[in-house]
């Protein structure tokens, strides 16, 4: 794995990590807690996705001609 990837998913890591401290630790009744991460967990969902279509793209590019 490159560094390139390497990089992304330490920093996904710690964005997960961190909101889910942030979300947890925040005082809020359990239902907007669990509607929270729900939220969070889409957003991280779709960060990953467009992260690996760039990097499909980027793969594709170079092995392309």
């Amino acid at each position: 794995m490159s560094n390139e990837g390497k990089s992304f998913w330490a920093f996904l890591g710690g964005v997960a990590i961190g909101a889910l401290l942030g979300i947890l630790f925040a005082p809020a009744k359990g239902e907007e807690t669990r509607e929270k991460m729900a939220d969070a967990a889409r957003d991280w969902s779709e960060r990953a996705k467009r992260k690996a279509e760039d990097l499909r793209d980027t793969v594709n590019g170079k092995t392309a001609g």
